[in-house]
């Protein structure tokens, strides 16, 4: 930093840290509730402020080579008004997805009041990291898990067909010739989607490739997420077929096994792609 932060900035910057968690508390309390669901989409969440606060600690350089002091914008003020007044509304209408992307914003707002427009710049991608902790409503996702769901089927029959096991399909009942299996909620991808978007962008942000590759690992994640899922799925059918349907369920651990193998199979390959498209880049 060129110059020192004063004693006002610094009360103020505590006033509002102190009024950020008065105020949000119970939307704190909320977020933990949804990444405690056993069929969360969101249970990386905890894990977000964490790199939040890496990716702070990344620009560090950057920060201290900037001019903080006399920099603010009153407009900081005015969308850190907006923000709490969004989410006192929203805690009144129990709408709590508000609140949560109000605290976005209420900290965005903070940071254009205290330090000005360069700095709330230079902080864009760990501020748009964010979204990845606060959940939206599980019927606007459901528009996308529900494709996912079906298009990751699609793919397990298209192996079952290719391996000639038999079966019959109703809906997403897959009846086997000794058990069915149904598709459910935990198996449409959406975990899995939203997870790869995440890592993924945090791979762009610290490789800094290139528009074109950036945009083709972005249109990869979604392909991947189903031929991943569909293969996950495979999977379950064949041991609900040999070791029977309990096996396959979601109380057997075989069933959280293949979701984690799913996740780090996709992190593999995204790595490696990265790691090439970086290493052409270099060359």
């Amino acid at each position: 930093m060129n110059k020192k932060l004063s004693y006002r900035t610094l009360a103020l910057g505590l006033l509002l840290a102190a009024a950020f968690a008065a105020c949000y508390w119970p939307t704190f309390l909320w977020l933990h509730e949804k990444y405690q669901f056993s069929d969360s989409y969101y249970s990386h969440g905890y894990l977000v402020p964490f790199i939040f606060l890496y990716l702070l600690y990344d620009r560090r350089n950057e920060l201290r080579r900037e001019t903080l002091e006399g920099t603010g914008s009153i407009w900081g003020l005015i969308i850190l008004a907006g923000s709490l007044l969004v989410h006192f509304l929203g805690l009144f209408a129990k709408i709590h997805f508000i609140s949560g992307y109000s605290m976005l914003f209420y900290l965005i707002g903070c940071t254009l009041f205290l330090f000005g427009t360069r700095v709330v710049m230079m902080l864009a991608f760990p501020f748009f990291f964010m979204v990845f902790m606060l959940p939206v409503p599980d019927e606007y996702l459901n528009y996308i898990a529900l494709p996912l769901k079906s298009s990751a089927t699609a793919v397990a029959l298209f192996i079952m067909d290719t391996l000639k096991i038999p079966y019959l399909r109703d809906g997403f009942s897959i009846h086997l010739s000794n058990a069915t299996y149904i598709v459910g909620t935990p198996c449409n991808g959406m975990r899995s989607f939203i997870s790869f978007f995440a890592i993924g962008s945090l791979f762009l942000y610290f490789i800094r490739t290139s528009f074109l590759r950036g945009l083709v690992l972005l249109l990869m994640i979604p392909v991947l997420a189903i031929l991943l899922n569909g293969i996950r799925i495979f999977i379950l059918l064949y041991i609900a077929l040999n070791y029977g349907q309990e096996a396959a369920s979601p109380e057997f651990f075989l069933h959280d096994l293949s979701g984690m193998a799913v996740f780090i199979i996709g992190l593999a390959v995204m790595m490696l792609f990265m790691k090439v498209s970086h290493g052409k880049k270099n060359g």
